[in-house]
């Protein structure tokens, strides 16, 4: 078993609503742009173009959209806050990845989510999901929160 990607952000002004908390639909960026950090650390893109690092490698020139978000909401966050967010591997399927998320503040929980991404080529019938290549899996397999 793997441990969870940790990435820092503080929170923006704009990112907060008329209370001055953050307004959920940041807190589901903040996931995915975890999910992003997560890829790059390993040399891959949740878009690779010509000038992303193993573009010239065509069974990593994949992308990631997002098939299904789902987020509990436990505390506010407020502007300025430092929020530490922590993404990990649940589940891969054959060309899923379901990543569990844990965004905290010290040592209070803010938010908990899942984000379900699945691997896809662009084709000239547009995009479709493909199996996830084995080096991508590897790349990612320390970041596995599965047993075994």
């Amino acid at each position: 078993m793997g441990q969870p990607f940790s990435w820092r952000r503080q929170v923006e002004f704009c990112e907060t609503d008329a209370a001055g908390i953050v307004h959920f639909s940041s807190l589901i960026i903040y996931m995915e742009q975890a999910e992003h950090a997560l890829l790059r650390s390993v040399g891959l893109s949740v878009a690779p173009t010509a000038t992303s690092s193993r573009a010239t490698q065509p069974d990593l020139k994949v992308s990631w959209p997002r098939v299904r978000v789902e987020c509990d909401f436990l505390k506010p966050a407020r502007f300025e806050d430092v929020l530490l967010i922590q993404i990990g591997i649940a589940a891969m399927g054959g060309k899923s990845i379901t990543y569990q998320s844990r965004i905290t503040r010290d040592s209070d929980t803010i938010a908990v989510g899942k984000i379900v991404s699945v691997c896809s080529r662009h084709s000239d019938e547009g995009l479709r999901g493909v199996e996830i290549p084995d080096s991508i899996r590897k790349l990612l397999s320390p970041f596995s929160l599965l047993e075994g």
